[in-house]
């Protein structure tokens, strides 16, 4: 037995793991619901906020909540109960009756799958990079004279990290997917450099200094079920110039007679949303002009360009349990502009069902988003570890003093144990 989610239903048929199953039983499945299943025949359904099963009517779900300061609460009736403080930790997930707990700074997110294993999204990251980045002078002396140039320094080399850069490449889970999006990220820089660079010079050379992509948020259930939210950056650098060449490596520098030397770089950084199915691309920035950053110090001039796009002009961001986020563009027309827009985006969150629950001022791509139904019409929201009271497209915050570390928000079976704190 094992779970998979309904892609489609068609009466007693449906579509889950790729295949069509039977389902047997009088519960309602719709699609977007997580299913039991034998790979034949569906057993059940996980409703809104993994609960097994669609709950009574008129019965309360009882929610457990878990605070920064180590308090665990239980919300029930649209009420928020105080139990036991206990352990602090950094994320909590719940299934059933267990609790889980992450104490791994790293950690975006914590997870419990229906076979009890715990799986964490960490914050890794990947770097292709054309050495270091910096300026050189050399007096060659004869008649070449004296030479300007940018040097990039011990070669090109790869490096991993989760958060602090220091990991081996088989620790990082999802490094097809970060060389990808780094990719993604240099090509994009390569592009607007292409767009910008002075053209027709008789020596002139491109150089792709550094692609990188990072996981910054998002969650994960299963290889199969996760939306990760990557950055990617890619910076290039053009360069020209009399008697532009090369010196050599491993400490190399592209250098031209000191009058003549030219050079325009571009930093673009893609904001991206990774599922099983697709990389999309949601956002680009991006600087264009003569920008360097040599050991942490910034070297820009005033003409620098700046530019923001808005790329995606509606997806559907699949949440936690099957709720979704629907990102929509508020202006029909791409556009570009010298400063991000924060009202370009409309944020709704949706159920399953596609009901939709609330509008989400504020929301940006890789923020924490969980929900829960609570009762017919009403749910429990968590953004950003604020609690929220839903109802009729509205949203109430519940004051709680306290961040909300739920990685879920999902109903328990064992709330005495939880208000107890013995989870």
């Amino acid at each position: 037995m094992h779970r998979e989610r309904a892609v489609a239903v068609n009466g007693s048929r449906v579509l889950a793991g790729g295949r069509w199953l039977r389902a047997i039983g009088n519960q309602s499945i719709e699609a977007g619901n997580l299913i039991w299943t034998d790979g034949r025949c569906v057993y059940g359904n996980s409703a809104e906020g993994g609960e097994t099963a669609p709950a009574a009517a008129g019965r309360e779900r009882q929610i457990p909540i878990f605070l920064d300061d180590g308090t665990h609460c239980l919300y029930r009736g649209n009420k928020l109960r105080t139990g036991a403080k206990g352990d602090t930790h950094y994320l909590m997930a719940n299934r059933g009756g267990e609790a889980v707990f992450s104490n791994n700074y790293d950690a975006l997110d914590v997870s419990l799958n229906a076979a009890g294993e715990v799986m964490e999204l960490l914050g890794e990251a990947y770097r292709r990079e054309n050495g270091t980045v910096g300026y050189s002078f050399h007096d060659y002396g004869g008649s070449i004279g004296s030479k300007f140039g940018i040097y990039f320094d011990n070669g090109i080399h790869e490096r991993y990290g989760i958060r602090d850069w220091y990991a081996a490449p088989e620790d990082i889970a999802h490094l097809p997917l970060l060389q990808e999006g780094a990719r993604l990220a240099g090509a994009a820089a390569l592009r607007q450099l292409a767009k910008d660079a002075p053209s027709g010079r008789p020596e002139e050379k491109t150089v792709l200094q550094l692609e990188q992509c990072e996981i910054i948020g998002g969650w994960q259930e299963s290889e199969q079920d996760y939306c990760l939210f990557l950055r990617g950056i890619g910076r290039t650098i053009y360069m020209s110039g009399n008697h532009l060449s090369c010196s050599g490596a491993p400490d190399y520098c592209w250098a031209a007679d000191e009058k003549s030397f030219a050079f325009l770089s571009v930093v673009y950084e893609l904001e991206m949303a990774a599922t099983p199915s697709a990389i999309s691309i949601l956002r680009e920035k991006y600087t264009s002009g003569r920008v360097l950053s040599i050991s942490g110090i910034s070297v820009e001039d005033d003409d620098v360009k700046k530019g923001f796009i808005d790329i995606i002009d509606s997806i559907d961001l699949p949440l936690p349990d099957g709720f979704r986020l629907a990102m929509q563009r508020r202006e029909k027309k791409q556009k570009e502009s010298s400063s991000r827009d924060p009202n370009a985006y409309r944020y709704t969150l949706r159920t399953p069902g596609n009901e939709e629950i609330c509008e989400l001022d504020g929301y940006e791509p890789g923020d924490r988003l969980i929900a829960c139904k609570t009762r017919p019409g009403m749910w429990l929201v968590s953004h950003k570890g604020e609690l929220y009271r839903c109802r009729k497209g509205g949203r109430k915050k519940i004051e709680t003093g306290s961040t909300c570390l739920n990685a879920r928000l999902r109903p328990t079976r064992q709330c005495r144990r939880w208000m107890k704190g013995d989870n």
